[in-house]
């Protein structure tokens, strides 16, 4: 059973939290198994209740006009390279999707050799990491599953492993995030600053995961020289159950905060 302050954590972060089964006291039974169920929005609209800052920080996170999409068009840049309806010149109605929806990872940096998200790693994990609607910036779903040979101990996958691919995901989040608040052609370079993951319940191996990915702060330098961001991602890991009743569910498995830092360049494509 998870503590009152990992409760709290994620209730504080935006997370709507129910746990089955229960008794008449709203307890879990002894020795039962707790399923944490996230809405079907696992990020959804911050509310009064939620602290100042967090408030601030979506507030500030806003995404390119559609005249700044539509001039980057103008000039020539493929705006939506990675054809999703949920790129913000696709929703602004700029740069609709012409064809079959493609990661991230692929769209803009298909000959990464990075064990945890390129493609062209011949053994790595592959990490395909999508856009998803909602509010605020660094918005991406990725579907995992990983191999028996990352396990560490028999039915539990490498904690290290898992927070790798957590890891370039939030580094993905956080990269798109600048290259959308700018109105970047291209995401810009961006490297992990710190990652803290708190593991929920084991990972297992050979089953079909969520992760889930939202900027919660973006910092900019205002004296004047190199433009330079500091990015605070959150990254959530899901197990999709389903409840006795059919309802679908989703056990979390891992929560980490991941700090990237811009180092100026942008990706080469």
């Amino acid at each position: 059973m998870r503590s009152s302050f990992a409760c709290k954590r994620l209730a504080a972060l935006g997370h709507q939290l129910s746990a089955f089964p229960t008794n008449r006291n709203c307890l879990p039974e002894p020795n039962s198994a707790t399923t944490w169920k996230l809405v079907p929005n696992a990020f959804p609209a911050p509310s009064s209740s939620q602290p100042a800052s967090f408030l601030r920080h979506q507030s500030d996170q806003t995404a390119g006009t559609s005249s700044s999409w539509g001039q980057l068009k103008k000039d020539g840049v493929r705006v939506n390279p990675c054809q999703s309806p949920h790129h913000p010149a696709a929703v602004e109605g700029v740069a609709e999707p012409e064809g079959e929806e493609l990661c991230v990872q692929e769209a803009y940096n298909p000959e990464s050799k990075c064990f945890g998200c390129g493609h062209a790693h011949p053994d790595g994990l592959h990490l395909q990491s999508r856009r998803i609607p909602g509010l605020g910036l660094g918005r991406l779903e990725a579907c995992i599953s990983f191999d028996p040979k990352y396990c560490a101990f028999p039915g539990i996958i490498n904690g290290g492993v898992l927070t790798t691919a957590m890891d370039c995901h939030g580094n993905w989040a956080a990269a798109i995030a600048l290259m959308d608040k700018g109105c970047l052609p291209r995401p810009p370079l961006t490297m992990t600053a710190s990652m803290q993951v708190s593991f929920r319940a084991p990972t297992p191996p050979d089953t079909q995961l969520v992760m889930r990915s939202r900027v919660l702060a973006i910092k900019e330098n205002t004296s004047g020289g190199p433009l330079k961001a500091t990015v605070e991602v959150e990254v959530v890991v899901v197990h999709p159950e389903q409840g006795p009743a059919g309802e679908a569910l989703e056990r979390v498995l891992a929560v980490g905060t991941g700090v990237y830092k811009r180092l100026g360049a942008l990706r080469s494509m």
